[in-house]
């Protein structure tokens, strides 16, 4: 790391004093220098600096005595207190020894924080490895107390989650994508800020997070308490002029229950992209679509052919699809449905029956209702495959 960046170190200050500067590292030879063409040759004086670790002038007397030094001011630089090299300033000692300090800690404080910066990313890419491997778990094949491991080892007790969330974020206004989603990335931290969740930012816009509750509570408690908290985030995003989509998984009492959590929070995205839906998604309210998702490829779009071909190809396919998927909402309740269809209830009833003469399934009845809704989802499903 020391010595990646020791020439943007030797570069930034001398920029700022306006001096020669240069980085060697424990043996002394130059690793960076404002003047590029010294880097690789010996520098004789941080020797007797880091071996004594305090600073040491170079008067012009003594600089001729040794090759390639000038004179100056040469300081150790130490890292978690052990010295890893030099920073010398180039110069008359009587003028440049005054920079000395700040050239040091700023060297030093750049260690730091690259050093800082660094921990964090190794952090954050065993943090995906462990929520890969998570997805990937398989009770049969017995590798839990590894992945438990790993966990640990990363401060995670992942007996403590009850819940996988996916969010991704879908739209931002007056910021680089990259900016929108550190802003995204902060606003969960808040949101979910339960110490012992964990929370994995990944690519392509993506957040995971295992959840432990706040309290204890039953399946259900837990759910409906991440869903709120989940609304509470995407409604403050958007006041940042971000949106988001946040999937909820189902809830989780063990490794392989979180593993299944993780699994359907991801199935629940997919499916809330190629259904159209945003916002909060809930795993247990896509089971139905989810079962569909499973069939093979050729066999739902043959059953979703054969079961809308008499609406297929007509003008008003997509009107009459989302009547009629708006009316399985609250089948019995039409007053309610053609309000928030914003149409009359003669319209509606006119729709369903327009649909029952033309593909010979009636919206009243349970299994012709079923087989119709899981056409209309299937045909959805289908097409958003289809333009990926």
């Amino acid at each position: 790391m020391f010595k990646k960046m020791a020439q943007n170190i030797a570069e930034s200050t001398s920029e700022v004093i306006g001096r020669g500067v240069l980085v060697t590292d424990e043996n002394g030879i130059i690793i960076g220098c404002n003047v590029k063409k010294r880097v690789g040759t010996f520098h004789e004086p941080s020797i007797k600096v880091m071996q004594e670790n305090k600073p040491c002038v170079t008067y012009s007397d003594e600089a001729k005595k040794m090759p390639g030094v000038y004179p100056g001011y040469t300081l150790p630089i130490q890292f978690f207190d052990k010295v890893i090299g030099s920073v010398s300033i180039t110069g008359m000692p009587d003028e440049v020894e005054r920079f000395g300090l700040l050239v040091q800690k700023q060297a030093e404080i750049m260690l730091r924080e690259q050093a800082f910066l660094e921990s964090n990313l190794m952090r954050e890419r065993a943090l995906r490895d462990l929520v890969e491997n998570v997805a990937s778990y398989d009770a049969s094949q017995g590798m839990g107390e590894l992945i438990t491991l790993q966990g640990k080892e990363l401060g995670v007790t992942l007996t403590r989650c009850k819940a996988s969330v996916v969010v991704e974020m879908k739209k931002w206004k007056d910021e680089s994508s990259e900016n929108a989603y550190q802003i995204m990335v902060r606003e969960l931290r808040s949101a979910f800020s339960h110490p012992r969740n964990v929370i994995c930012p990944q690519r392509n816009r993506r957040v995971t997070i295992f959840v432990t509750p706040n309290r204890p509570g039953t399946n259900d408690d837990i759910t409906q308490n991440i869903e709120s908290l989940a609304h509470g985030f995407i409604e403050s995003l958007e006041d940042k002029g971000i949106t988001a989509d946040i999937a909820v998984g189902f809830p989780a009492n063990d490794l392989n229950g979180l593993a299944i959590s993780l699994r359907s929070a991801r199935d629940a995205m997919r499916l809330a992209g190629q259904l159209k839906l945003s916002g909060v998604i809930s795993a247990r309210s896509l089971t139905s679509e989810a079962l569909l998702d499973l069939l093979p490829v050729g066999k739902r779009e043959e059953f979703a052919d054969r079961t809308l071909a008499g609406l297929e190809g007509r003008n008003d396919y997509e009107e009459m699809r989302d009547t009629f998927l708006g009316w399985c909402e609250s089948p019995f309740a039409s007053g309610e449905v053609a309000e928030r269809l914003a149409m009359h209830r003669n319209s509606l009833q006119y729709r369903l029956k327009k649909i029952r003469a033309l593909t010979g399934k009636d919206p009243w009845n349970f299994k012709d209702a079923f087989e119709l809704w899981a056409a209309f989802v299937l045909k959805n499903i289908s097409s958003a495959e289809k333009k990926q």
